[in-house]
Formats: structure tokens, sequence, C-alpha cells
């Protein structure tokens, strides 16, 4: 399984500090592991919801005061990571 990640999103993750890039890597490392390991991912774990509206569809992990809105592609075999903001900014 492949992770294509938007350029508004690797923009966003260039500028992040060290420690908070290696928050999110680590979380979307985690969720890819569980995704090729047991064909389903961990709500649970990853606090993973489904949005609703304008990104139905997608889903979102919660990374300290960040969030990964990400869309998983079964035909493709890939995670999109669609956006990485901070809370307050992602969803407007």
């Amino acid at each position: 399984m492949k992770i294509r990640i938007s350029r508004s999103a690797n923009k966003f993750l260039e500028k992040l500090d060290a420690n908070s890039r290696k928050s999110v890597l680590t979380k979307i490392g985690i969720l890819k592991t569980c995704l090729e390991t047991q064909n389903v991912y961990p709500p649970e774990e990853l606090d993973i919801k489904k949005l609703k509206g304008e990104l139905k569809g997608f889903s979102r992990i919660p990374v300290g005061k960040m969030r990964v809105i990400f869309k998983i592609g079964k035909e493709t075999d890939e995670i999109f990571i669609y956006e990485i903001n901070f809370r307050g900014n992602i969803y407007d």
C-alpha cells in the first residue's frame, strides 16, 4: 500500500518542527501498517472518525492540535492524505 500526499498537506508537513512531523508520520505509519496486515483501520487506537458534509468520504486522525484528513483508495491500494493542518483551520 502506498501513501500519496497532496501538495498542501506536504507543504504543511515541511513547515512543522521535527517532533510534530514525527508524530504525524507515526500516526500515518500506524494506519498503513494496520491496513496492510489486518485490512482494516483501527478507529479506537487512532481515534479515526468519518467526516460529513463537504468532506464526506474522507476520515480524520487527530494528532495533538492537528488533524490529518485522508481517504483510503481500495481500488488503487493507496492512502491519500488530502490535508494536514491545525484543528481550527482545517475545516474552513
